[in-house]
């Protein structure tokens, strides 16, 4: 009797022997072709990329850049090397527009003179006229991840020189800022007050740069399809315009650490541009939902303009 025991011991034991191996094996196919479909589908989408990136570096890219083209284009940023990090293909084709001149709006001179010069010296890598670079420097407005710049300073800065300059188009930062730098976001704060309050004149319109999230952010030329179909305006540039990018880039000496280096080899920022045109509607909801920040920050701007906000 206790010799047929042992016998069924040992046929258990080998019985789920057996089924731990089917399952293994059946685990292991399914990865296995999981892993095959995965890869043909990166095959696919690559050559998806590849080809847009052929075609598009063939066409004229106008109707696809702001309506206009706008003639005075003003670029609001919060540090030196911003213009370079996140606006370079947007800049790119607006300086070498006929019809178009830019104009650059920096917040904050990095806190020395020598990031000053910086800015001034990839301005002229990129084309944009020295007399058309204003740097505002004033304590409130201090060079920091942690400070939320007053949003009335920030605006009555923004109206002046749309109204001294005629501008007729305004780029700046989204509500994300790109980076969630909160100097950033306080630029989109500024020129939603002014859109809110109907301050901005009539030949003017506002635009802010997307952002997008952090897998998009650094697989440059595999997120053109994606960029190109969720927006109604862009500005792309080929590897070789991108090099410019990346020596303007360069002038910001005190800046070009190895982390900032990576950041210019992947970054889709310095491949694709995207845009977004500002409405009163969207503008409402934004301020709803950041309520909080808004009774803190925002002060009604002091300005006697009627004209509304396209």
């Amino acid at each position: 009797m206790w010799f047929s025991e042992i016998l069924d011991i040992e046929f258990v034991k080998e019985y789920l022997r057996n089924q731990v191996n089917e399952i293994v094996w059946w685990w292991c196919y399914y990865i296995r072709e999981i892993f095959w479909q995965l890869l043909i589908a990166f095959f696919a989408y690559t050559c998806v990329c590849i080809f847009f990136y052929v075609i598009l570096k063939k066409v004229n890219h106008a109707a696809w850049q702001l309506p206009g083209p706008p003639r005075r284009v003003l670029l609001v940023t919060a540090h030196p090397d911003d213009e370079a990090m996140f606006f370079g293909p947007l800049i790119y084709w607006v300086t070498r527009s006929k019809i178009s001149n830019i104009y650059l709006l920096c917040f904050s001179s990095g806190g020395d003179k020598q990031r000053k010069e910086e800015l001034w010296n990839c301005a002229k890598v990129l084309g944009i006229p020295e007399a058309n670079v204003t740097i505002i420097m004033s304590t409130e407005l201090p060079d920091s991840q942690s400070v939320r710049w007053p949003i009335d300073v920030l605006a009555e800065n923004i109206l002046h020189y749309i109204e001294s300059y005629k501008i007729n188009a305004v780029i700046t930062f989204d509500k994300h800022g790109v980076s969630k730098h909160k100097n950033h976001i306080s630029l989109y704060f500024a020129i939603a007050a002014l859109c809110i309050e109907k301050k901005v004149p009539s030949y003017c319109k506002l635009y802010v740069l997307e952002s997008v999230n952090i897998i998009r952010k650094y697989v440059q030329l595999f997120d053109l399809p994606i960029s190109l179909l969720s927006t109604s305006y862009w500005y792309l540039v080929t590897y070789e315009q991108r090099q410019i990018i990346r020596n303007a880039m360069k002038a910001h000496k005190s800046q070009y650490v190895w982390f900032r280096k990576i950041y210019m080899i992947f970054s889709r920022y310095t491949f694709i541009n995207t845009l977004q045109e500002v409405s009163a509607l969207d503008l409402e909801l934004d301020f709803q939902f950041d309520d909080e920040y808004i009774q803190s920050n925002y002060e009604p701007v002091q300005n006697e303009s009627n004209d509304n906000c396209k």
